[in-house]
């Protein structure tokens, strides 16, 4: 009996690993909220009737963003013979969609902003642009739209564990791997989970919508195959965006050719240099 018992008592290194789950759950769970508006502007539904006004309310109680907001929808991205003046005026002109991924891009690019400044998360920020873009652009294709919220906030546990753990979750991260499975496990190792599971802790405390919830935990679940449905879309842009030369991590085993469903296939809007000028052109027009 009592060599069953010892072969049931946790190792030192297994109670290290629990020990430290537990205090990067603590800290993951005091972070700072994500920015209201934003989270506002994610839970307002497009297809409510008053989904316009409520829009419109939202930005109005907040000056910042909406003056951001603005400069953006002036940029020559969207090429404009007018001025865009009001918030309305923005809505009306680029649609409650695309105004809501502005907003929230925005939002995403201030919480950036107010970490510390590191090559690491200069890159972990243009991966999550990267992979808005690129699942925008398989969602339109594939029927499903709105698709760039959650390919924006999809790695946001990255961000969630460089805000707890610091200069060590970035230099560790920042190394170059032979796949990415050796990262997660550098992940678990040293910090007691990987960005997956801190996504699900921090989008649960900042009451992010289900459908966001989900791609935050499960964004590495599968191979991205099936790209008609939302999660399947988000997985496969953030594997697309490592090939586009916006990767996640640096690692020896991205493959050459784009992982893209026979459908798509030789679609031009998924030509690597088509995605590449998009994710710039965003990467420009909001900064980072």
């Amino acid at each position: 009996m009592s060599q069953v018992l010892d072969g049931l008592t946790p190792s030192a290194e297994e109670k290290r690993l629990a020990a430290q789950h537990a205090a990067v759950f603590v800290r993951l769970s005091k972070l700072a909220p994500f920015h209201p508006t934003a989270l506002k502007l994610m839970n307002i539904s497009v297809e409510n009737a008053s989904a316009m006004k409520d829009f419109e309310d939202t930005f109005k109680s907040d000056p910042s963003l909406t003056a951001d907001l603005l400069l953006v929808s002036n940029s020559v991205e969207f090429g404009l013979r007018a001025r865009i003046e009001t918030i309305r005026h923005a809505i009306t002109f680029l649609g409650l969609e695309r105004i809501r991924s502005l907003g929230c891009t925005i939002a995403f690019s201030f919480y950036v902003r107010n970490m510390p400044r590191s090559v690491y998360m200069k890159t972990a920020w243009s991966h999550s642009i990267a992979t808005a873009v690129i699942a925008e652009q398989i969602g339109n294709l594939s029927g499903v739209p709105e698709m760039y919220t959650g390919g924006l906030v999809h790695d946001l546990g990255r961000m969630a564990l460089f805000l707890s753990a610091g200069d060590e979750y970035a230099t560790e991260l920042s190394a170059e791997f032979d796949d990415f499975k050796q990262s997660r496990v550098v992940e678990d190792k040293f910090f007691g989970m990987d960005h997956a599971e801190a996504g699900a802790i921090v989008s649960k405390e900042w009451r992010f919508p289900e459908t966001l919830r989900m791609y935050m935990s499960r964004h590495h679940d599968g191979n991205g195959g099936n790209a008609t449905k939302p999660l399947g879309i988000v997985q496969l842009a953030c594997l697309m965006a490592d090939q586009v030369g916006f990767p996640e991590v640096r690692r020896r085993d991205i493959p050459d050719e784009l992982p893209l469903p026979e459908r798509l296939r030789g679609r031009p809007e998924l030509s690597v240099d088509r995605l590449r000028e998009l994710i710039d052109k965003q990467i420009a027009s909001i900064g980072g």
